[in-house]
């Protein structure tokens, strides 16, 4: 699999995790989770907008 499609699948995936976060958020009537639930979704958005800005997601194994 290419790294193109390896980044395009991470971001994918991030948007999913920070999309069911929100949904929690909205569906939960304690504010310290909703808050929490926010501040993780907004994390995960900003993973979706750099994949490989930390190596989260991407491949660490050299290739020979």
């Amino acid at each position: 699999m290419s790294d193109s499609e390896n980044d395009g699948k991470f971001e994918l995936e991030c948007l999913r995790l920070a999309s069911d976060l929100k949904q929690l958020a909205n569906d939960t009537l304690n504010p310290g989770l909703k808050a929490h639930c926010l501040r993780m979704a907004k994390q995960w958005s900003g993973e979706a907008d750099a994949p490989a800005k930390d190596g989260i997601g991407t491949d660490k194994v050299s290739r020979h």
